[in-house]
């Protein structure tokens, strides 16, 4: 009789616990609009323990199946390679201008406020705002200081509304700070980083929004407190990280998350009205190592834009993992190093434009979509405007996604990973010009002081390089790291002009093969500067630049060198350029003021010529973008001086974390 029931016991364990899992396991959910089946996903897991054991059985029977797919492999690349040697070396795509969108005249500039990291909905990050100009901007000076209690890395962009400034902080915290004296007004504290990527101000019940990656919280902007009218006391939690900003059209609040999708909220009460997923599972082809890395990836963490008359949200996505290798996910990974336009009435998407097919190099789109207008054969055209991380300008149609100038495909070397199928051709954009170097040259070697040309020559002798050289087990390759980041460009929508300030820093990268048989992973990808002797990039100057580039054409209007290493400054060297993280925003007064560089600098320069008319050395480098905005008929630039990650990363011998604000007007 005991035993009877003991195996009762037992069997009804048992199916809880395969309950458990399965629930576990589950993405099913009737508002997810482009998902109508149940489906297994390893991501969902959030008992540490169950995960750890389905990642166990799921790398176990992976490596089976790798080590008995051999002659599979042998058989599949040797087609791929009959394949690709009879493809041409290049294929032109000539630009079609039929049908493109004629403006509506509804991407107007920024005016006095900055409502929302970035400006606006549009992310032009661009001041109509000219009281500092040319003429006067000699005089400007610092208006006030702020002090946060922590040191770090601090990258939103703060917004201003009604006398306050409104920013994130180092210790998890939002802050309201006096815009005249910088004086804390309030602070608000969350579970995770609040703001990471921005937040904004809703100025018809003047609430703000914004993610601490755990949560999507609206505070009362007056008082700090949470809205307790919306979600669950102000908050709802999200199932998947977040942190950029968020957008807001008619009773709807739109976040993007890390599953990767987006999630549609009624604005008033914070209920989930529906969410888009843009990554849908694939695992056909050479599985190994955990199903995580046969769809994972695509997220938009870069930003996300909206035109609000046509009810489009725009989207810049990342790459997909493992970000070095690519085994588990075959083909061009749909969706990811993309700008996609989300139709929200029809809750589809209505276009994609792909930079970069099966990217195993990491230049995933971090900057968020710019929304401009353009004049293209004496017709104002619509556009979507997105500086990347690989040094490319994309110019897209608004309605129809196609690039606005011509390009082409180059065919590329393909792996020689085991089971890793790398794409035939990568994009190569004609016009707008590169903003800086993408592929490694021999003569890029640096000579800028004694002994350098030939420290590096001898430590790269055996590297390979080239257009998208893939990445090795045997050998190490070269490639430019840095780019456009997550800050954006600034963009006069009046004119069609586009301020962007980008790095070109030379970075070793290379496999090592994991040989832990029941390893989630089966290559460890490592990366490192190329550095001389001395610790400064390993290629000729200039290591970072500012631009302007006309739309309208695709042309640079000028280019010049954007910060300086101090020691290097003090030995007499012309201006280099630095690696730089901050960001840029042009105003109407003939300026653009820049900030990120490893010189701890924001700079204001003359938006026609480029030429460098003031600056002022903060205590730390500039991780944000300026914030422009007039309060009592003064307009202010406010510049966070935290320090960023990435550069520390990189050059930890220049820089280091901060913890100061800045606000700068005329004397």
């Amino acid at each position: 009789m005991i035993l009877v029931k003991f195996l009762k016991i037992t069997k009804y364990l048992f199916l809880l616990i395969v309950l458990f899992v399965f629930f576990e396991l589950t993405s099913c959910n009737n508002h997810y609009v482009n998902k109508t089946s149940v489906s297994l996903d390893i991501n969902n897991i959030n008992n540490p323990q169950v995960k750890k054991l389905m990642r166990a059985v799921d790398g176990y029977l992976g490596n089976i199946y790798f080590n008995f797919s051999k002659a599979k492999q042998k058989e599949f690349f040797d087609k791929r390679q009959d394949e690709y040697e009879k493809l041409p070396d290049e294929i032109y795509f000539k630009a079609d201008h039929s049908n493109l969108t004629i403006s509506n005249g509804k991407s107007t500039n920024n005016s006095t406020d900055w409502t929302r990291s970035h400006g606006n909905h549009l992310s032009n990050k661009f001041s109509s705002l000219k009281k500092i100009n040319t003429q006067n901007i000699s005089t400007l000076g610092k208006a006030w200081e702020y002090k946060f209690k922590d040191k770090g890395p601090v990258s939103g962009n703060p917004i201003y509304y009604d006398g306050k400034l409104y920013l994130g902080s180092p210790d998890k915290s939002l802050l309201a700070l006096n815009v005249v004296n910088g004086e804390k007004i309030w602070e608000h504290n969350t579970e995770g980083k609040a703001a990471v990527r921005g937040l904004l101000i809703n100025k018809k019940n003047k609430k703000i929004y914004f993610c601490d990656q755990k949560n999507l919280i609206a505070l009362n902007s007056e008082t700090g407190k949470l809205d307790t009218d919306f979600g669950n006391m102000g908050k709802i939690k999200l199932k998947n990280k977040c942190q950029t900003t968020p957008v807001i059209i008619g009773n709807k609040i739109i976040i993007a998350t890390f599953e990767p999708g987006v999630e549609v909220y009624n604005l008033e009460n914070g209920k989930i009205s529906w969410k888009y997923y843009l990554m849908k599972k694939q695992n056909k082809y050479f599985r190994y190592g955990g199903k995580r890395y046969d769809y994972s990836g695509g997220n938009p963490w870069g930003g996300i834009s909206i035109d609000k008359e046509r009810e489009i949200l725009f989207i810049t996505t990342g790459n997909p993992g493992r970000f070095y290798e690519g085994v588990n996910r075959p083909g061009e990974n749909r969706h990811t190093n993309s700008v996609v336009a989300l139709d929200l009435k029809k809750k589809e998407i209505l276009w994609e434009f792909q930079e970069i097919e099966h990217d195993i190099w990491n230049y995933d789109i971090a900057s968020p979509p710019i929304l401009t207008t353009i004049t293209l054969k004496n017709q104002k055209i619509d556009v979507v405007v997105v500086a990347t991380k690989f040094n490319n300008i994309l110019v897209l149609d608004r309605l129809s996604g196609k690039h606005i100038f011509d390009y082409k495909k180059v065919k590329v070397p393909l792996s020689e990973i085991p089971g890793e199928k790398t794409s035939f051709y990568q994009k190569k954009f004609l016009l707008p010009k590169p903003l800086s170097r993408q592929e490694f040259k021999m003569e890029d070697v640096s000579n800028l002081l004694p002994g350098s040309k030939e420290f590096i020559e001898e430590k790269i002798k055996n590297f390979k390089y080239g257009f998208f050289e893939p990445n090795s087990t045997n050998h190490k390759i070269l490639v430019y790291k840095g780019g456009a980041q997550w800050m954006g460009a600034s963009v006069d929508n009046n004119t069609g002009t586009m301020f962007v300030n980008s790095s070109s820093v030379p970075s070793i990268t290379w496999l090592e093969k994991i040989e832990k048989n029941n390893s989630y992973y089966r290559y460890d990808s490592k990366t490192e500067v190329l550095k001389d002797q001395y610790g400064y990039p390993g290629t000729k100057p200039p290591w970072g630049v500012l631009a302007s580039i006309n739309l309208n054409n695709g042309k640079t209007n000028w280019k010049v060198p954007f910060g300086e290493f101090k020691k290097l400054k003090k030995e007499g060297i012309p201006v280099t350029g630095s690696i730089n993280y901050g960001g840029v925003t042009a105003t109407d007064g003939g300026l653009v003021f820049a900030t990120g560089t490893i010189d701890n600098k924001i700079r204001a320069f003359n938006s026609e010529n480029g030429v460098e008319l003031w600056n002022y050395e903060m205590k730390y480098l500039g991780s944000s973008p300026p914030s422009i905005f007039e309060f009592n008929n003064e307009q202010y630039i406010v510049v966070v001086s935290t320090g960023q990650y990435s550069v520390k990363s990189r050059f930890p011998e220049h820089t280091e974390f901060g913890d100061m604000v800045y606000a700068f007007k005329l004397k």
